[in-house]
């Protein structure tokens, strides 16, 4: 959930600042119509981050059971040492 929180967050400050930028100072739109475009902007951001995390916790799940608790940790720890290292040329880490 917390990265749900994150997301709602990020797409708020998305759907106000980029759109007042974009559309109220670049496009001359009144404030008004911004404003709706921006609540209904946000509105289904919102509910589409919402609706999607039990999905995406139940793929997630998914994929754990299906490649059982030991590939699952192995990939997992390959992962977090490949994004330490981001940037950096290396070859990825072989299973044990």
């Amino acid at each position: 959930m917390r990265a749900t929180g994150s997301t709602l967050i990020s797409q708020l400050i998305d759907s106000f600042v980029v759109l007042y930028i974009a559309f109220y100072w670049g496009a001359g739109w009144s404030f008004a119509q911004v404003t709706v475009i921006a609540l209904l902007n946000y509105a289904y951001k919102a509910l589409a981050a919402l609706l999607l995390t039990p999905v995406l916790y139940f793929v997630h799940l998914a994929i754990d059971w299906y490649l059982g608790p030991e590939l699952a940790h192995h990939l997992i720890e390959q992962a977090a040492q490949s994004s330490a290292a981001w940037g950096r040329f290396r070859t990825p880490a072989k299973p044990s």
